[in-house]
């Protein structure tokens, strides 16, 4: 993955898969070669989280989403961005959405938020703010990410959150 942030801001967005020979980048104002999925859905929808750590999070989305939301664990922040996308990648899952409830290094999710934001799509904290790409190397709020949705409707949904218990 590459990512060009200005200001804190992503503004150039790279994710390959090397096995795959799948790139798929976006550039926010200019446009991206992957597109948003015809539809979503927010009402019980699928969310894609960290593998390694599917357990914590199950509760927190099922709060949200009730007890039939499908959670569907994954490695990779680049590979859970791209679920929630149409890429011609046949190997690729999906996902309606996706939330990471831990500390994560903004390396990690810069380029997936840079593609999300030149598609019209929304990565934030759990507390619906945006994500700051200058200053500190992590991202401790947590991050909900979502594409052709209602984001403030979905941040309202999540149960109360604090950084100090993750």
């Amino acid at each position: 993955m590459v990512c060009v942030a200005v200001d804190g801001d992503p503004v150039i967005g790279v994710i390959h898969k090397p096995f795959t020979g799948y790139t798929a980048w976006g550039f926010v104002g200019e446009g991206s070669n992957v597109a948003p999925r015809a539809s979503y859905n927010t009402n019980v929808p699928k969310v894609i989280v960290s593998r390694s750590h599917s357990g914590k999070v199950k509760s927190f989305v099922q709060v949200a989403f009730g007890n039939n939301t499908e959670i569907i664990p994954a490695g990779g922040a680049g590979y859970k961005v791209l679920a929630l996308l149409d890429p011609t990648d046949e190997e690729q899952e999906t996902a309606d959405i996706y939330i990471h409830v831990t500390y994560i290094k903004k390396w990690d999710i810069c380029a997936g938020d840079a593609i999300l934001r030149s598609l019209g799509g929304q990565m934030t904290t759990l507390k619906g703010e945006k994500i700051d790409y200058s200053g500190t190397e992590g991202n401790k709020g947590g991050l909900l990410a979502s594409i052709k949705t209602d984001h403030k409707a979905l941040v309202k949904r999540l149960p109360p959150w604090e950084e100090s218990k993750q």
